[in-house]
């Protein structure tokens, strides 16, 4: 990526200085110091310089010394203080050149802090202030491309971490399975046997029951049950046993006919 920072050069707010009154004459010192160093790669020092315009009284804005500290800073790989520095020169900035210029800054330092999303953000209000900046239209560019793959990265590696930990799961639970068998190695034998011991047990309870049935039906020591089938009652075993009798009696009567009218004439002779 191209010219990734921009530093103010001394010429960028001279007239505003210059306008103001002399007593900016310290200020402006210190600035054009800091520039000097900081076009030497002399980013420590440079740091120094602005550092000391900051100090300086009756200096309201001071945004330019705001914003090359920032870039001192970047420069240091110092990130966290350099985005510092940036929000505060946006927030001073009164032209929309000054505030693109802080954007396009902040859009870098996000950038090397993988930050991809607020840098593609602070590349697109940079051009909203300043549209015709192509420096900031290729840095937004090269910037989206490489959120997109960071996307598209991270979207197979949560695959990739959810199939690793399903296989973890079904590994695991092979273990515990295989565990568990070793524990109790007789379970499968037992198993087997439990249609047999569950028969044995149902032919046990089956007399069991059966004798509970017939006790409950049986009658109470000292108590009468209802007649059951097959069974009468003693006025009707009375009675069918005078029937009987008459029956009999009856019969005998019908023999005692028939053996007398069978009995042969004494008149008659037996040729």
């Amino acid at each position: 990526m191209k010219k990734m920072l921009r530093i103010f050069s001394s010429t960028l707010l001279l007239g505003l200085a210059w306008s103001i009154s002399g007593q900016t004459q310290a200020y402006r010192e210190k600035v054009n110091q800091g520039n000097s160093l900081y076009e030497g790669n002399k980013f420590d020092e440079a740091e120094v310089s602005y550092r000391k315009a900051l100090e300086e009284p009756k200096q309201e804005k001071k945004v330019e010394a705001q914003l090359n500290l920032g870039n001192a800073l970047y420069k240091q790989e110092r990130y966290d203080e350099a985005l510092e520095a940036f929000q505060q020169g946006l927030a001073a900035a009164e032209t929309e050149d000054l505030q693109a210029h802080a954007l396009h800054n902040l859009g870098n330092t996000y950038r090397q802090q993988k930050n991809l999303q607020k840098a593609v953000e602070s590349y697109k209000q940079s051009l909203l202030k300043n549209p015709k900046d192509d420096e900031t239209r290729y840095n937004l560019a090269k910037t989206m491309r490489e959120l997109k793959q960071q996307q598209q990265q991270q979207k197979n590696q949560d695959k990739d971490q959810d199939q690793k930990d399903d296989q973890k799961d079904k590994e695991k639970n092979k273990d515990s399975q295989q565990d568990q068998k070793k524990q109790n190695p007789e379970d499968k034998e037992g198993d087997q046997n439990k249609p047999q011991e569950n028969e044995q047990k149902q032919d046990e309870q089956k007399p069991q029951e059966g004798d509970q049935q017939d006790s409950e039906k049986k009658p109470k020591e000292g108590e009468r049950g209802e007649p059951q089938k097959n069974q009468i009652s003693r006025e009707d075993a009375e009675r069918l046993l005078k029937a009987l009798e008459r029956d009999e009696e009856k019969l005998q009567k019908k023999l005692l006919k028939k053996k007398v009218k069978s009995k042969p004439n004494p008149s008659e002779k037996d040729w």
